[in-house]
């Protein structure tokens, strides 16, 4: 069956008209991205991510049509969120994210690509269509790559040449054939390796290849248990993902503001780093509804919060650390508490917020003594080691 004559531009005009801000169509032949992404895995820099790795999100990554029989096209759509951020957001709340700062990008774009698939299948009776953001076992940077949309850049991300890397992905996958987009015929990123020099952690281990287990978004968020000792330092104030690698990146001075609202960062009055180390399941819960905050979980988000204090080692944050210290249930949190407070009296070397070193070094020894798990009790052992050095 031949492409219908049209159809393709059709459906990427409407795509603009809905909101999103790129639009390409790819074919379905092999993808090249396929065998970097297994050799990624295979080399074990997916972390803990297991579910990587399964043998049926494999095979689907590698056959789309594994997802949808007979299919014979991707429209691919492109969504800028905000570039910008607010310096006195990021002092009282840590930093986050920028695209996890509004509200869930995955209703967004749902609520947009259900739109699109809905004009496409109204134009194409017959058709099916699928559609997925971030959910789906689809390598959406390789098909945006082959729709047009942009190129990989060393930082492993999507580059557009227009809207640089500020971007949410999406895709429909269709049973009908479509007129596809060319290519951009080669990258633009030359010899530039900002992104490289840049990463604190430097999880960008070479041009093009990210080890998971040292970037601090998966550190913040996919990584369930302890954050490794000698990354916190390097984890600075990042609360929930990082920014670091598209901050520095030159195209991003082309970066345009955001059209949908509900991805402007929410301002979240009132809220400060100590606050957050008060809430309950029940109050996290309600705090992040509707936020991509929420995969990190309570304890997750808690033990950055941790680290972020830790690593500013300002005095204030003393009180409300000790009490996690001596009462959170989580004990994720707890450890991570302990190595915070060891950090702060490292740093202040005397009495700060009214509360003297000395009493710190007492909070971690009770901890180390009496905490009942013993992960907690090895970090408040050594963190009293650290404020009594």
């Amino acid at each position: 069956m031949s492409a219908p004559v049209g159809h393709a531009e059709r459906i990427k005009r409407r795509a603009l008209e809905l909101g999103f801000d790129a639009a390409g169509v790819a074919d379905v032949g092999p993808l090249e991205a396929v065998e970097r992404f297994e050799a990624w895995l295979d080399a074990g820099r997916h972390g803990t991510m297991d579910y990587l790795a399964g043998t049926r999100n494999r095979g689907r990554r590698a056959d789309l049509a594994r997802i949808l029989p007979g299919v014979r096209a991707v429209v691919c759509v492109a969504l800028c969120h905000e570039p910008g951020r607010e310096a006195d957001r990021d002092r009282r709340l840590g930093r986050i994210a920028r695209y996890a700062a509004g509200q869930d990008y995955h209703r967004v774009m749902h609520d947009l690509l259900g739109a699109l698939a809905d004009e496409i299948e109204a134009l194409l009776p017959s058709a099916r269509a699928l559609w997925y953001a971030d959910t789906g076992a689809i390598l959406e940077r390789g098909w945006a790559e082959r729709a047009g949309l942009g190129w990989i850049g060393k930082h492993s991300g999507l580059l557009s040449p227009r809207l640089g890397s500020w971007l949410l992905l999406g895709e429909v996958l269709l049973d009908r054939p479509l007129d596809p987009d060319p290519p951009l015929p080669h990258g633009h990123c030359g010899t530039c390796v900002r992104c490289l020099d840049a990463c604190p952690t430097r999880a960008i281990v070479a041009p093009y290849q990210v080890d998971a287990r040292l970037c601090i978004s998966y550190l913040t968020i996919e990584l369930r248990g302890p954050i490794p000792r000698e990354l916190r330092p390097l984890v600075g104030d990042w609360v929930f993902g990082c920014d670091v690698c598209q901050e520095v990146c030159p195209w991003n001075r082309f970066a345009p503001p955001a059209r949908e609202a509900r991805l402007h960062a929410r301002a979240l009055d009132g809220w400060t780093l100590e606050r957050f180390l008060g809430l309950d399941e029940a109050g996290f819960a309600e705090l992040f509804a509707g936020s991509p905050i929420r995969r990190a979980g309570r304890a997750g988000f808690l033990r950055n919060v941790c680290v972020a204090l830790g690593n500013r080692r300002e005095a204030a944050a003393v009180p409300a650390l000790a009490r996690v210290l001596a009462g959170d249930p989580g004990a994720l949190v707890r450890g991570h508490a302990a190595w915070a407070l060891g950090e702060i009296a490292a740093a202040i070397g005397a009495e700060g917020a009214g509360c003297a070193v000395g009493d710190i070094a007492a909070a971690l020894a009770r901890a180390a003594r009496d905490d009942a798990d013993p992960g907690v009790r090895e970090e408040a052992r050594l963190a009293h080691a650290r404020a009594r050095a």
